[in-house]
C-alpha cells in the first residue's frame, strides 16, 4: 500500500523556517527551523512547556503561526486552513482521542475517508455511479487499514468498549484512510503500558515501511522515541536546542541539562 510519493518533487517533505508564535507576552514557539525527510520517523521532543503542542498545532493549523513559513513538497502551505493541510496529505492524531464511540471500529475508520473528498447530496442524486464508486473505495480501503492494523477482531466492536491501545489504534488506522504522506502522531504512546508502548513502537516502524510515507512524532516517552526515530528535534522553551540522530541528542550536554538540570 503505497502513499503515492512516487515521483514527488526532490529534498525534505516538510521545511520549516523561522517559525514564530506568541501567547501574549510568551513565546510558544521561537524561530524554530527544521527539515523531515521523506520516508523516515522525526520526533519532537522536549520539557513540558517546550512548545512541542504549539508546534503541531500550527502545521495542522489549529493555530496560524505569526512569522516563519512552513514548506510541503516544495510548497508554501503557510495559508492554508485545516481542511486544506489534510487534503495535501497532511494528516493528525490527538493525544485525546476524537473517536466517536457510540459508533462501531469500522464506522469510525471510514469517518477518515473525508479528506478524499465527500459525496455531496447533488451528487448522490445526479451521479449515483460515481457515489458508489466512492463509496466502494471507502469500504476497500476501510479493509486494507483494519487488516495492516491488526483490527479485524474488533471491527463490528463499539469503540467506547475497547482498551485504550485499542482506541488508539483506531484512530491511526483513521487517520490512514486519506492515504497520508505526512502522519503526525500526537503523544500517542500517553497512558500506554510497556507493552502496548512496544506494540506501538513496532507498527510505527512497519507503517513507516509499509506506506513509503514520512511521520512526524510528538512523545514524552524517551525509549519509544529513542528506538524508532531517524532524526530527533529537541525544543525548550519554544527555541530548538538540538538535531540530530538520537545518540547525538541522548549525549548533548544541553539536552541533559534541560531535561535533569545537570550534567
Amino acid at each position: 500500500m503505497q502513499s503515492g510519493i512516487t515521483g514527488a518533487p526532490a529534498g525534505p517533505i516538510l521545511d520549516v523556517q523561522g517559525l514564530g508564535l506568541r501567547f501574549g507576552a510568551i513565546k510558544a514557539i521561537d524561530d524554530v527551523s527544521f527539515t523531515a525527510e521523506r520516508g523516515q520517523i522525526t520526533s519532537v521532543i522536549g520539557p513540558n512547556g517546550a512548545g512541542k503542542t504549539s508546534f503541531f498545532n500550527c502545521l495542522s493549523r489549529v493555530y496560524f503561526p505569526e512569522r516563519g513559513k512552513i514548506h510541503y513538497e516544495g510548497r508554501d502551505i503557510s495559508a492554508l486552513r485545516s481542511d486544506q493541510i489534510a487534503g495535501i496529505g497532511i494528516v493528525r492524531t490527538f493525544q485525546n482521542l476524537a473517536l466517536f464511540e457510540d459508533m462501531d471500529v469500522r464506522d469510525n475508520i471510514l469517518t477518515g475517508y473525508h479528506a478524499r473528498g465527500r459525496v455531496g447530496f447533488m451528487q448522490v442524486v445526479f451521479n449515483p455511479r460515481a457515489a458508489r464508486r466512492r463509496e466502494a473505495e471507502a469500504q476497500d480501503r476501510a479493509d486494507e487499514v483494519i487488516a495492516l492494523l491488526g483490527l479485524g477482531a474488533v471491527a463490528h466492536a463499539q469503540v467506547g468498549d475497547l482498551s485504550l491501545g485499542t482506541r488508539k489504534r483506531v484512530e491511526l488506522a483513521r487517520a490512514l484512510m486519506s492515504r497520508p504522506k505526512l502522519l503526525l502522531l500526537d503523544e500517542p504512546a500517553a497512558g500506554l503500558n510497556h507493552t502496548e508502548v512496544a506494540e506501538l513502537g513496532e507498527l510505527i516502524l512497519r507503517l513507516r515501511q509499509e506506506t513509503g510515507g514520512a511521520v512526524l512524532l510528538v512523545e514524552h516517552h524517551m525509549h519509544l522515541v529513542m528506538s524508532i526515530s531517524d532524526k530527533i528535534v529537541v525544543l525548550n522553551f519554544g527555541r530548538k536546542l538540538a538535531e540530530g540522530s538520537a545518540r547525538d541528542v541522548r549525549e548533548n550536554p544541553d539536552v541533559i541539562r534541560a531535561y535533569l538540570g545537570g550534567a
